[in-house]
């Protein structure tokens, strides 16, 4: 399970880790969850994974939970040696972990791992989100730093204190040394045999009803933070031009944490590319990505206080007059 704030970097750990579980002969099932449009993302894997699966939805521990449980049931019938799950950058792992307990009556689910991905260059800058940051490390196995190589020595060092700080029993990995990880932990695995089930058991009853561990001081605090994220979708005519999409996301209001956007240019119709913003920072270069046609070139926006009509609005007079929200 991948966590991490918006925008840390998870995505592009898995598509690391997918690439090289592939070198070692390796298939994985994936479930993406989201905010808003999860199947932008999901298209951009469905060349590595052997499934894909995308759950577009805020708090997956409330709204999401019993979709999420359902996906997690079907990747158990799967012929496949892996489940990665990347959760959406404002998720609470707590009552997730939690859930997978009480699921390996069901098949599999050990190792039971989970990777935090930070970002070396806003760690600990979330102002009123930096307890949500943290509660994402503290249940955390492994964790990743992105974005390393913009710190200097000393500054990765202290950055590590920090971490071992909030988790001391993490520890620091990389896609290549996560893929042998689970190499072995696939092999290990196979040898796996399950205890015969008890008559009459209700799965789904004790899922709802098993004890659960006493919540961590602050816990039910920390959590709401991730309520009080919102996101919103507009939808692209195509093409647009290039240049004008790096303007849009120079303006795109200050309430825009994380920003995805999935632009055809009027030069390459026959390729897609992946825009990112995250804060106030523009990826230097978008991403070219094979994506089907069944889903529409759109923006993807979220942030704790958001106006999606503002949005709109600066989408409009910036990228183009026809953008629009979803059709109900």
């Amino acid at each position: 399970m991948l966590t991490g704030f918006l925008g840390t970097g998870k995505t592009t750990l898995l598509r690391s880790i997918l690439d090289e579980l592939a070198t070692r002969e390796h298939l994985a099932d994936v479930l993406l969850n989201d905010r808003e449009n999860a199947s932008i993302d999901r298209e951009t894997l469905k060349d590595r994974a052997a499934n894909v699966l995308a759950l577009t939805g805020s708090c997956l521990c409330c709204e999401g939970y019993d979709e999420l449980v359902e996906m997690i049931l079907k990747a158990s019938k799967s012929q496949h040696d892996l489940l990665l799950i990347e959760l959406n950058g404002t998720a609470d792992p707590i009552p997730l972990l939690e859930s997978f307990t009480l699921l390996e009556s069901k098949f599999c689910l050990r190792p039971r791992w989970q990777v935090c991905v930070i970002d070396a260059r806003r760690f600990g800058k979330r102002g009123n989100f930096d307890e949500l940051e943290k509660l994402q490390l503290e249940t955390a196995s492994h964790f990743t730093i992105s974005w390393s190589s913009e710190l200097s020595e000393q500054e990765e060092c202290t950055l590590e204190k920090k971490v071992e700080a909030i988790n001391s029993q993490a520890t620091r990995t990389t896609a290549p040394l996560l893929a042998d990880a689970l190499s072995q932990a696939i092999c290990n695995n196979r040898h796996h045999t399950f205890a015969p089930k008890q008559p009459n058991q209700n799965h789904h009853s004790s899922l709802r009803f098993a004890p659960t561990p006493p919540p961590q001081k602050n816990l039910h605090e920390r959590h709401k933070l991730a309520h009080q994220f919102t996101g919103c979708n507009i939808i692209f005519p195509k093409p647009v031009k290039e240049t004008r999409v790096q303007v849009w996301l120079e303006k795109l209001p200050t309430s825009v944490i994380r920003a995805k956007a999935l632009v055809v240019h009027p030069s390459e119709k026959g390729s897609r590319f992946l825009y990112d913003r995250v804060g106030e920072m523009i990826s230097p270069s978008p991403i070219p990505v094979r994506v089907s046609e069944k889903v529409p070139c759109s923006g993807i926006f979220i942030g704790a206080d958001l106006d999606p009509n503002e949005i709109l609005s600066v989408t409009r007079e910036h990228l183009h007059p026809d953008c629009h929200f979803p059709d109900p």
